[in-house]
């Protein structure tokens, strides 16, 4: 659903005014029949106190509104309420033309369609802005709003919401601090909660000064599936503990493209994501600086592929594929995976409580690097890539490091059960600074039927694991212990 908003929302004000609304245009106002001329029998609207086009860019002469009525000035204007002569707004009965009070949008709450102009901008926001009630908010080309500290802008958090906010290339949105001068973190985020609605798009728009809320600057806190593009958006100068782009949820799912992340916070993410939403990035961001993006750990349960963003990903909690409909996850060739060191460790665990199937698929000169996040990587800062009874996984042109936290059941690649239907296949991959084995495999009994398939291809290498200390890349001392042999007891894996 994409409303390009076409109505407005007036509010008449009686007494002081406490909520203001921008200016826009309205169904029941009828355009300008010719310039200059009187308008039919429809309301029309009050001219402005200086010339702005209409739709029809009718550049009228400008008439001060409201002039006595029969006075040369008037212009065709009958009083308040009745036609006008000029560009504006209807009149709504109130004492004295309002046009010029519409156009000072300070916040507050959106319950009806409602269109920011470029005519009425800079807006300066003293009152969080929240768009409920099936309303949508449209932002023109061109507009800045400016917030105050702790302001911000939510949708959908009590109602349905959409916003469409959609600047050019030659005249973008801007939002930021209406302080002065700006400081990072000034003013919130843009929030998007479970009411926002399908058709929400920020597109050729600029964030900064913004994460005072220490979360994001655009935050998914609810929002369905699929119901949000971000596009050509440029955020930078974030707050401290704030993140450019922040998903809660595993389901958000925002569509991220063209993007650029300037001035990140040391220690927060451009982009902070739950697996499964991880999807909607798009390899044509810019990531400037130190900025990366954030895995939050998380359970992919349907098939998807993964693209190289552009910038390495921090995982900093276990990622699981596995569910109902065996899915498959293929991480894509250049990317960099990097598991953070805690306890208990990180895994890339494949098929553990349901079938599941990963597929690395690197390329020549564009490999896939699983290693260890730390300032200071050391074998063991994580567990590896787990390949458990329902699982199976085709790694080709990967780097796995610093894995096989299991001690002598550990490897950077685990095989978790040699009776099983299990299946690798790899190779031209290298696996190296594990703290067991390049390559664990656990072992079978030969009475069960039910056997595991490894199959080791060309270009496979081994340096630096625990278990060859010779470092002589031997497979002999780097694949181990076998799915069957007299080792096998000695050598059994304990999760």
């Amino acid at each position: 659903m994409t409303r390009l908003a076409q109505h407005s929302l007036v509010f008449v004000l009686f007494g002081a005014p406490s909520l203001l609304v921008g200016c826009g245009t309205s169904s029941t106002i009828k355009d300008d029949a010719a310039p200059g001329s009187a308008d039919g029998p429809a309301a029309t609207p009050d001219l402005l106190a200086v010339p702005v086009p209409d739709a029809s860019h009718d550049l009228a002469p400008v008439v001060p509104p409201d002039a006595p009525v029969g006075s040369p000035t008037d212009a065709a204007d009958g009083g308040d309420g009745a036609a006008d002569g000029g560009d504006g707004a209807a009149e709504l009965g109130a004492p004295a033309d309002s046009l010029l009070a519409n156009c000072d949008f300070q916040g507050g709450s959106v319950l009806s369609d409602l269109t920011l102009t470029k005519a009425c901008s800079p807006y300066h926001i003293r009152d969080f802005i929240q768009v409920n009630s099936g309303a949508v908010l449209t932002i023109q080309p061109g507009v800045t709003l400016g917030f105050e500290g702790g302001t911000g802008l939510s949708v959908g958090n009590a109602d349905m919401g959409t916003l469409v906010a959609v600047g050019t290339a030659q005249d973008p949105i801007t939002f930021t601090s209406a302080s002065s001068p700006p400081l990072p973190g000034d003013w919130g985020a843009i929030r998007l909660y479970d009411g926002t609605t399908n058709g929400t798009k920020i597109a050729y728009a600029r964030l900064d000064f913004c994460g005072a809320d220490r979360s994001g600057c655009i935050v998914g806190d609810g929002a369905p599936p699929n119901a949000v593009t971000i596009d050509h958006v440029t955020i930078d100068q974030v707050g401290p503990d704030s993140d450019g782009i922040l998903q809660w949820d595993t389901d958000s799912n925002f569509i991220i493209t063209n993007s650029t992340f300037s001035n990140i916070p040391d220690g927060q993410y451009a982009i902070s994501v739950p697996a499964p939403s991880f999807a909607g990035i798009g390899a044509n961001n810019t990531f400037n600086g130190s900025a990366m993006i954030e895995i939050a750990g998380g359970v992919i349960s349907s098939t998807t592929s993964w693209v190289d963003p552009g910038t390495a990903i921090a995982v900093t909690d276990s990622l699981w594929i596995e569910g109902s409909n065996s899915p498959v996850l293929t991480i894509g060739a250049g990317m960099t995976l990097m598991f953070a060191a805690s306890n208990p460790p990180l895994q890339l665990s494949v098929g553990y409580g349901a079938a599941g199937n990963l597929v690395i698929a690197g390329a020549p000169g564009k490999p896939v690097e699983l290693t260890s996040l730390a300032a200071a990587p050391d074998q063991g800062d994580w567990v590896g890539v787990e390949v458990w009874a329902d699982g199976a996984a085709h790694i080709s042109y990967a780097d796995i490091s610093y894995a096989g936290s299991d001690s002598l059941g550990g490897g950077d690649l685990i095989l978790e059960n040699g009776n099983s239907t299990s299946q690798i296949v790899v190779d031209h991959s290298s696996f190296t600074y594990s703290l067991g084995y390049g390559i664990y495999l656990d072992c079978a009994d030969p009475a069960v039927t039910s056997q595991a398939t490894v199959t080791l291809n060309a270009g496979i290498t081994y340096a630096f694991n625990e278990s060859d200390m010779t470092n002589s890349g031997n497979p002999s001392n780097n694949v181990g212990p076998g799915l069957s042999g007299p080792d096998c007891s000695i050598h059994h894996h304990h999760h």
